[in-house]
């Protein structure tokens, strides 16, 4: 037979390269979600990483928040779902559903006040 010359080894799926958007890790983010404070890990045009769990959140669930940089008196609504959760780690993956203009060029200028 033939089957030990096949390789046992299985080629892992690379998430990052499936992703749509780039992640970035800075700035960081203050983010309200229904009214709990959380910040970014990390965060693309399509979703938010965040440090924390939001509680009695699970895959699917809906949500509404407000995204800013921290010390800042403006904030930027989105809604969005949850992705998944992670208790071993403490956090929560949040995919925006519906952001306004203002709030994607908030996006976009935060990604090239980093760049400079």
């Amino acid at each position: 037979m033939m089957f030990a010359a096949m390789s046992i080894s299985a080629n892992k799926l690379d998430r990052a390269e499936l992703r749509r958007q780039r992640r970035y890790m800075s700035p960081v983010f203050e983010v309200i979600v229904e009214c709990e404070l959380f910040r970014s890990l990390d965060w693309s045009a399509g979703g938010v990483h965040l440090d924390g769990l939001c509680e009695g959140a699970i895959e699917g669930t809906p949500v509404e928040g407000w995204i800013a940089l921290p010390d800042s008196p403006k904030s930027y609504a989105f809604s969005g779902e949850v992705l998944r959760t992670d208790p071993t780690t403490g956090t929560t993956v949040l995919r925006f559903d519906d952001i306004e203009d203002e709030t994607i060029e908030f996006l976009d200028q935060s990604v090239a006040r980093r760049l400079h």
